[in-house]
């Protein structure tokens, strides 16, 4: 490997000048693989005749030569780009076609045709691949043209969620789009003849893990509440399968669902900071400023420069100010103050502080700056050492705040050698319960000896519900293991090398040498129970909604049931389980299969329906696709109203005005309202609705089904 890596160095740097008989030779033998891994792919791959423009870059990857490979048309319309390794393993694959969006369309693949598809396509890059990989088979339904599916590999029939298969299939041309498949090639698997049995796991779970109680927080209507959780103890550990005992995962996450969205949300946090970054507008700040008990930035600024921990003498300059709004406190301002220090002019080198207090109360709220480290610089105080000196600096800077949290010791482990940097979180604690989401972060940088940042993320005016009428732990457990899942699994495990395990989502390829046998919760749910009734909770605090698109429970023998079926393949459904066909239609379910329809996505799964709806209607007037005075949620929806909303969905109501222009041949055209006229022309036009035996019989009422059956026939048609 160091003598191919050598080699590109050598044919790229004396490219441009004389090149001896080994570059040479070298250069051949690139030349030779690349020819190699090009012809493989085109046995494996069609490549269109027209994508004739050809491009490759080199990786090298867990010691393995990658090679990725790209054709493009010479309007770059098409391409296809492909990732093969040394040995012929292809683990990446997309290709694009340009195609004018047309909206939605009645698939021409069923989902189970799409399997089939899939299943060949990888046989055909890889024969031995699927006696390995098993369908991760989901009630998920494609949209926009794609179906979605997934292939977990099992191993001695034992999941192993790190090597996994990717594909979309395109719903109208049965064509793959995409592959990806993350395949470890070496890993040595535990051996599973002696595991623990389930109940066994379970028990040792109980009593070595455990849950927690705590306090999460959600918001409603902008204001933070909290909420009594159980949630894991520790999101690293897991129960060793063999053993019993408690073990720690390394390069792997646990809960994967549940703190995915955390993480998300936390990194948000870290990017936006406390406070927003938007400004106020002239009429907010004129608004503000009369309210007297606010301090001024120069008020602000004398303060900060008064605390010994910023050192800000006379050489930081205020470069910035904004008052802004804290994003945690809907009520609340904060001022931000940015200070810069010129280190050397000739060399452009300066220093920044930035700065966020309450605008009120002038307490801190966070704290950010850079350090230029002199050369030669090697870390000096121990984890130890730089969290003594955090928290003599909190207990300072925001003595209230630091009284109320606990030391996180399961936030980042380090290892026992001084590092460049440390980062420390402090979690707030009320009624003797954390409350996760409201805690303190501290970063020392070990180079230069200083703190380099501060934040605190802390809601004011939360109330704390008292703890005592809550279900106990051991209810929590049983729903932990019956509702959301406990199963055995492999994961990846290198506790005994030195090396980094290294994920490389671009190439579709791990390379771990170890995969050991625990047990662990589903990682498809989250793992967050009330406390109050035992539901499981999203990370919004609201009950758990699976994004799987189910048929209706009453739509089997109905008429028309595999149209019904096939626009729910696409995502255009009412909200209830049941569709009930020949009930009358109201606007607000005829709302959001026409919403759905267009893709207004207004449907959001983390409310409950009824807001949603709401949620729906305010979008809806606000972009002027109804009236206020249109809104009526629980009125029944007759043929002409159908007619009229499916135009005014579609942004033509201009065009369905129009007069004098609109001629219907309908034999009861007389009896459609004039100011409809335009639209029925228009909604039959598209084929969405027609008529019976000549007649539009615009007044009657339309059923559930009907209404979905506008939909159908208007996409069947295109």
């Amino acid at each position: 490997m160091k003598r191919f890596i050598s080699m590109l160095v050598v044919v790229a740097v004396l490219a441009a000048f004389m090149i001896p008989a080994m570059a040479a030779d070298d250069s051949a033998q690139v030349d030779k693989e690349l020819q190699n891994a090009i012809k493989f792919v085109k046995s494996k791959i069609d490549i269109p005749k027209e994508c004739t423009k050809f491009s490759y870059n080199i990786y090298n990857r867990n010691d393995q030569i990658v090679w990725s490979l790209a054709w493009t048309d010479e309007d770059s319309q098409k391409n296809v780009n492909v990732q093969v390794d040394q040995d012929n393993f292809i683990s990446s694959y997309n290709s694009y076609d340009y195609m004018p969006s047309d909206g939605k369309k009645i698939p021409k693949y069923s989902k189970e045709q799409a399997y089939k598809i899939a299943e060949q396509f990888v046989n055909r890059l890889n024969p031995k691949l699927m006696d390995e990989f098993k369908l991760n088979e989901t009630n998920d339904y494609g949209y926009n043209g794609g179906y979605s599916i997934n292939y977990i590999r099992q191993v001695n029939g034992i999941k192993y969620r790190n090597n996994y298969i990717n594909i979309s299939v395109n719903s109208y041309t049965g064509k793959v789009i995409s592959y990806t498949c993350n395949y470890s090639k070496n890993t040595k698997f535990e051996d599973s003849s002696k595991i623990i049995s389930l109940n066994q796991a379970q028990k040792a779970f109980a009593e070595k893990l455990g849950l927690k109680l705590v306090y999460n927080v959600k918001f409603e209507k902008d204001k933070s509440e909290t909420y009594l959780a159980y949630v894991p103890k520790a999101t690293n550990k897991y129960i060793d399968a063999v053993t019993g005992e408690v073990e720690t995962a390394t390069n792997y996450m646990l809960y994967e669902n549940a703190l995915s969205s955390q993480a998300q949300k936390m990194a948000a946090m870290d990017a936006a900071g406390t406070v927003s970054n938007i400004a106020l507008t002239p009429d907010e700040l004129d608004a503000v400023n009369s309210i007297s008990n606010l301090i001024t930035k120069d008020t602000a600024d004398k303060k900060l420069r008064s605390l010994s921990n910023f050192n800000l003498d006379s050489s930081f300059k205020l470069t910035n100010s904004y008052l802004g709004k804290v994003w945690r406190n809907s009520n609340s301002l904060a001022w931000t103050l940015t200070y810069t220090k010129v280190l050397d002019e000739s060399k452009k080198l300066t220093r920044e502080v930035q700065i966020t207090v309450d605008a009120k109360t002038g307490a801190l709220i966070e704290f950010w700056t850079n350090y230029t480290s002199p050369t030669g610089a090697v870390p000096q105080k121990s984890e130890e050492q730089a969290k003594v000196i955090c928290d003599e600096a909190l207990k300072t800077l925001i003595p209230d705040i630091y009284a109320k949290v606990k030391f996180d010791d399961s936030y980042i482990k380090y290892d026992s050698k001084p590092e460049n940097s440390y980062s420390f979180k402090y979690i707030r604690i009320e009624n003797g319960l954390e409350c996760p989401d409201n805690y303190i972060s501290i970063s020392y940088d070990n180079l230069s000896g200083n703190i380099s940042s501060f934040y605190t993320y802390w809601a004011k005016d939360l109330k704390f519900d008292d703890p005592k009428n809550v279900i106990s732990v051991e209810e929590a457990n049983k729903v932990m293991f019956n509702k959301i899942g406990y199963e055995i699994q492999y994961i990846p495990d290198d506790s005994d090398t030195e090396e980094t395990l290294i994920m490389d989502y671009k190439l579709g390829v791990s390379n771990t040498r170890n995969a050991v046998l625990g047990y662990f919760t589903d990682s498809s749910k989250p793992c967050i129970i009330s406390a109050v009734n035992g539901d499981i909770l999203d990370n919004s605090g609201r009950v758990y909604k699976d994004n799987k698109v189910a048929d209706y429970t009453d739509v089997n023998g109905i008429k028309a049931e595999d149209k019904v079926k096939v626009l729910t393949q696409i995502g255009i459904r009412y909200i209830q389980d049941e569709l009930k066909p020949a009930d009358v239609l109201l606007q607000k379910d005829y709302f959001i299969l026409l919403s759905r329809l267009n893709d207004f996505y207004y449907m959001d799964k983390a409310t409950d329906n009824d807001k949603m709806i709401e949620n729906m209607y305010n979008q809806l007037i606000s972009q002027g696709i109804i009236t206020k005075a249109e809104k009526a949620p629980l009125s029944v929806v007759t043929r002409e109203d159908a007619a009229k909303y499916f135009i005014k969905f579609k942004g033509l109501s201009e065009v369905a005005e129009i007069k004098g222009i609109y001629k219907s041949s309908f034999k009861d055209a007389n009896k459609i309202n004039p100011n409809l006229l335009g639209y029925v022309c228009l909604t039959t036009g598209f084929k969405a609705m027609n008529g019976s035996n000549g007649n539009f019989m615009p007044k009657n009422k339309m059923t559930r089904l009907d209404g979905l059956m506008t939909i159908y026939n208007f996409l069947a048609a295109k």
